[in-house]
């Protein structure tokens, strides 16, 4: 999954506001690679498991043990965490995980927005609280982890075929500068996003997107996108 280039500068250090960050995020110390598991961000995609057995065995205790495996196995697993939910730090002077080339969109069958590369999530105020390069964001409204998905769209029963549909993209040569897409939380709203990203559904591919409003309420009629509904439905998240 390493296919940014060699720099290490992304995503910069962040200082959140207090109560911002979990107080779920879990350490484990490898000798050539820590580890750290952000319980609240995890949904169970189980790409660890899959690739790293011998490391993310669910029912060990502890159920990460970053020396069982070597470390490029170790970190390959990790950066395939469509979540970003887990993260390391080689510890070897070996290179850091890097956002991807191309950033994108993925919408998800019944499920959340996966997003990879270089992204910045911000408040309706336009400030920065997270800087990832995984991430998968709510869009069934019932997430207790917003703006992240918390698995919660199983039990609300949201049902969406991740078709892109009818469009509302905008594809003019919106330039960010850094290729940073941006994406703004706004209060009682979608999510707008800004800066270059392909957009892929289940079936469907947009490619040279620069700017779009997506839906996270889970009610609109027209998703991914949002078509105003959820002023209609009182969201509030």
């Amino acid at each position: 999954m390493r296919t940014g280039s060699t720099s290490a500068t992304y995503p910069e250090p962040i200082t959140l506001k207090r109560g911002d960050m979990s107080d779920k995020v879990q350490t484990y110390e490898g000798e050539h690679v820590t580890v750290t598991y952000d319980v609240k961000r995890c949904i169970h995609a189980a790409e660890c498991v899959h690739r790293a057995p011998e490391v993310f065995d669910p029912d060990a205790k502890p159920w990460v043990s970053p020396d069982r495996a070597a470390a490029t196995r170790l970190v390959d697993a990790i950066e395939h965490c469509p979540t970003g939910a887990l993260k390391y730090t080689r510890k070897e002077g070996g290179a850091a995980e890097q956002p991807a080339l191309k950033t994108t969109v993925g919408v998800t069958l019944d499920g959340p927005l996966y997003l990879r590369g270089r992204i910045e999530i911000l408040d309706a105020a336009g400030n920065v609280t997270h800087r990832e390069m995984r991430a998968a964001l709510c869009r069934c409204g019932a997430s207790q982890n917003k703006p992240f998905c918390d698995g919660a769209h199983e039990k609300a029963g949201f049902e969406d075929a991740a078709g892109i549909g009818s469009a509302t993209l905008k594809s003019d040569k919106l330039d960010t500068g850094d290729g940073v897409l941006r994406v703004t939380v706004l209060q009682a709203g979608p999510l707008q996003i800004k800066g270059p990203f392909e957009l892929h559904g289940a079936q469907e591919t947009v490619a040279d997107c620069n700017e779009s409003w997506l839906c996270r309420c889970g009610a609109s009629k027209n998703k991914p996108f949002c078509d105003g509904t959820h002023k209609k439905t009182g969201f509030s998240g």
